[in-house]
């Protein structure tokens, strides 16, 4: 997105359900009332597919999900090691198929752990889901609904990012060439 605006998609990567959120911010200050929900949701993989088949699905989803809202800027969610080892691999694998997709749009990629987000959300680097959900209908007006919290922590996410960007304009997006480089945008 140019102009007065830019887009930022929030991930919450996880190997079967994977949940997004996109923002749109005004450039400049970042005011909580410019801000909009653009869309929410999860990706998710049938748990009929192999890992491998999950990961390639999950890929090529969010591909198309961001080919068809543009962000410039996609934050994803840091791996905590508090997991087997089994899963640490698996969502290691998730996180560099999406990082992966965005990045062939020639995205830029952010990431950010999860206390930041709960820090900057709610004031506390240990909140649980609840109270994310609860600031961020402070924040936003946004009520999860009947959203499962895979999404809701991904519109924690990439919200988290916008606010910490503070009066930093995201650098124009670099327009892309039919075979897929870059170039500068004048």
């Amino acid at each position: 997105m140019t102009g007065d605006h830019f887009r930022i998609l929030g991930i919450d990567p996880g190997s079967r359900i994977t949940g997004f959120g996109i923002l749109q911010l005004p450039r400049g200050a970042v005011n909580l009332k410019n801000i909009q929900l653009v869309a929410v949701g999860t990706l998710k993989s049938k748990s009929t597919l192999t890992p491998s088949e999950r990961t390639g699905y999950l890929h090529e989803a969010l591909y198309t999900l961001a080919s068809q809202y543009n962000p410039e800027i996609c934050v994803i969610e840091k791996a905590f090691t508090g997991i087997n080892p089994h899963s640490a691999l698996r969502l290691g694998e998730t996180r560099g198929a999406l990082i992966a997709a965005v990045r062939r749009l020639g995205i830029t990629v952010a990431e950010i752990t999860p206390t930041q987000v709960k820090k900057i959300i709610t004031g506390q680097g240990h909140a649980d889901k609840e109270q994310i959900a609860t600031a961020l209908r402070y924040l936003l007006g946004f009520d999860r609904g009947n959203l499962p919290p895979d999404a809701s922590d991904a519109v924690a996410i990439g919200l988290s990012y916008g606010l910490s960007l503070g009066h930093q304009l995201p650098q124009k997006p670099k327009a892309r060439s039919p075979r897929g480089d870059e170039k500068t945008q004048l």
